[in-house]
């Protein structure tokens, strides 16, 4: 009996010098008074510039877009009644589609990036209270004409519409590089619009749909003027339908660069080359040449020529193009072939045809629709063909060449 007290004190010895831990203490994020998404962006544009979030506020609203697809990281996009608004996160994960959020905005920022507001810092476990799961927001059913800097991180959803004829083939991002890649989408009106998808997107290896159908989409834009598009799931393309005619090439010079898209540059007299610009306070840049050096007008022959392009999928192909002039010239020549391969133009056979051109003193007008039916060939080029002398020479500016299937 006295061995069975002394082992009930030695385990009441170790029961008293066990070590009790402490759980750590859950972080409580206050209730606050709630603002909306527009009232955000309207304290933000009062501002603008970078606010550091102080005051004790919140808003609500639902993730209508997040990192699962890969298309974006470290950023999800959420919308309530008034607006949306793009939400950088401080970590990845934690928040994901249609979850019903309050977010805690003391010790957030609120600041533009490329044009972009952002709510910027947010901790998922110190700012974000989840509500609710499995919220379904409906997307805007809108058009691509009807798309402005307005619906800024909105989703929204595109009917009838399908990826460019020269897209096709091509893959929605570089998988093995890595980089994001633009594509053009466009409506059976012969309206575009940017769709840009990530490197690392999980669908960025797949191949560009082929038919005609909708996608649902997140609106963005670069630096205010570049409209743009996210897709936000890749089973949100639904485009297995039959294709409109639309745009089989078009070059905008908005890349920036004068050859890229598989255009050549063909000086035949003179050194004189086309270059990209935006003078004349352009939002986005456009071709531009003139034979004048600096000090007097050079003889020059310089061909703008486009890549081979087939139009036999086609039954009333059509050329148009924006142009502007300035000062006294020969008219810069349009013209089409059937038979040019590669290097000097002159070797080919090419046939004129009949824009319209500008007046002249920089007034930009649309060439009109030029039709292409006789030329229903297999390999089509259109050149651009410029030429001055060493007594004048009008400067020509050249933008929005499209070819119309």
């Amino acid at each position: 009996m006295k061995k069975i007290g002394i082992l009930a004190g030695i385990l009441v010895v170790f029961a008293s010098c066990k070590k009790e831990y402490d759980t750590p203490p859950l972080t409580a994020i206050p209730e606050t008074p709630v603002i909306t998404i527009d009232s955000l962006r309207n304290w933000q544009e009062s501002v603008n510039g970078k606010i550091s979030i102080t005051e004790e506020l919140s808003v609500h609203g639902v993730i209508t877009m997040d990192e699962t697809d890969g298309n974006i990281y470290k950023n999800v996009y959420m919308q309530d009644a008034s607006g949306a608004i793009n939400v950088r996160i401080l970590s990845g994960g934690g928040l994901y589609q249609g979850d019903s959020v309050r977010i805690y905005l003391k010790g957030t920022v609120l600041n533009k990036y490329n044009g972009v507001l952002q709510l910027d810092s947010v901790n998922v476990d110190n700012n974000v209270v989840k509500l609710d799961s499995d919220v379904d927001f409906a997307p805007l059913v809108t058009t691509i004409d009807q798309i402005t800097p307005a619906l800024e991180s909105k989703l929204i959803k595109l009917e009838n519409v399908q990826f460019v004829a020269y897209e096709v083939g091509n893959t929605y991002a570089d998988k093995v590089g890595l980089q994001s890649v633009n594509i053009l989408l466009e409506d059976c009106s012969g309206n575009t619009i940017i769709v840009r998808t990530s490197g690392y997107a999980s669908f960025a290896g797949e191949l560009i749909a082929a038919g005609n159908g909708s996608i649902t989409c997140i609106v963005s834009h670069f630096n205010s003027t570049e409209l743009q598009l996210y897709i936000r799931s890749y089973d949100e393309i639904d485009m297995a339908g039959t294709r409109c005619p639309g745009i089989v090439q078009i070059k905008n010079f908005d890349d920036d660069q004068l050859l890229s898209g598989g255009w050549s540059e063909v000086k035949v007299i003179g050194a004189t080359a086309w270059e990209t610009s935006t003078a004349g306070g352009a939002a986005t840049p456009y071709a531009s040449i003139s034979n004048w050096n600096g000090s007097a007008n050079v003889a020059t022959e310089n061909w703008l020529i486009s890549p081979s392009i087939d139009l036999t999928p086609y039954a009333a192909p059509s050329l148009s193009f924006d142009n502007a002039k300035n000062y006294t010239g020969a008219l810069i020549e349009v013209l089409v072939s059937t038979d040019y391969v590669s290097g000097d133009p002159t070797a080919a056979t090419w046939t004129a045809l009949s824009p319209v051109l500008s007046s002249g003193a920089w007034a930009w007008i649309n060439s009109g629709e030029l039709p292409l039916t006789s030329y229903i060939q297999s390999n089509v080029h259109v050149a651009f063909k410029y030429t001055g002398s060493t007594s004048d020479g009008s400067t020509w500016e050249l933008d929005n060449i499209k070819i119309k299937g």
